[in-house]
């Protein structure tokens, strides 16, 4: 791999880890909207005072969107009435805007600063920028093992394997470094602030993210994969 593709392959995936993925085609033209219009929603709901409602929104959209669409027969609905390749892109434009929102979501919760927590501030940069590199280093390399578009479950969303799972990168020594360290950086912000509500909504989205594993995912893997 030259030097440009190593580039362009990092900056595909930082760009489709925020929700954007830049191989969407025509999709592109509704996407861009979308989440342009996501971050004017958070500046409105600032304004508004309502930033702990978007919080919850945020979750309920995130969570229970990828729990609908990949937990139950919607995709096979998507799949039948649609094109491969449309599904695909549609499914993959939803599920971008889900990853856009549940990050507003986290960012508005940091804001919400009626209860502030004191932190030394030694020990709140240290831990803002371990989770910041800890978070997004291990998120971002276990993406470029495992490739955007498992990233974007998409293999949930087909119901098929994509290639042979094999234990390198992070997997080699993480059981699961998507939803475990690499999910750190959901802490920064609210570290940044000393939001006592904004670290425990990222806490319930850690958590949350490990329930959809286990509800929906883990028994797709080891259906698919086979249970090592």
């Amino acid at each position: 791999m030259n030097i440009f593709k190593t580039v362009w392959k990092a900056i595909d995936i930082a760009v489709a880890m925020s929700g954007l993925r830049l191989d969407a085609g025509r999709f592109l033209f509704a996407w861009v909207p979308l989440l342009t219009g996501s971050v004017w929603l958070v500046y409105e709901v600032e304004q508004a005072g309502l930033l702990v409602e978007f919080a919850i929104a945020s979750w309920v959209f995130y969570y229970g969107g990828i729990s609908l669409i990949l937990g139950t027969r919607l995709k096979r609905l998507m799949l039948e009435r649609l094109d491969r390749e449309t599904a695909s892109r549609l499914y993959d434009t939803i599920c971008g805007l889900m990853f856009f929102n549940i990050g507003c979501g986290v960012g508005a919760a940091a804001l919400h600063s009626m209860e502030t927590v004191e932190i030394a501030a030694p020990l709140q940069w240290g831990l803002f920028w371990l989770c910041a590199i800890a978070g997004f280093g291990v998120k971002f390399w276990a993406t470029w093992i495992v490739g955007v578009n498992t990233y974007y479950f998409r293999d949930l969303f087909f119901e098929e394997a994509h290639g042979e799972f094999s234990v390198r990168g992070p997997y080699k020594w993480l059981a699961n470094p998507m939803y475990g360290v690499g999910n750190l950086h959901l802490y920064c912000t609210a570290l940044y602030f000393e939001s006592l509500f904004g670290l425990w909504f990222a806490l319930g989205c850690h958590l949350s993210i490990y329930a959809f594993y286990l509800l929906v995912e883990r028994p797709f893997i080891r259906r698919t994969y086979g249970s090592g």
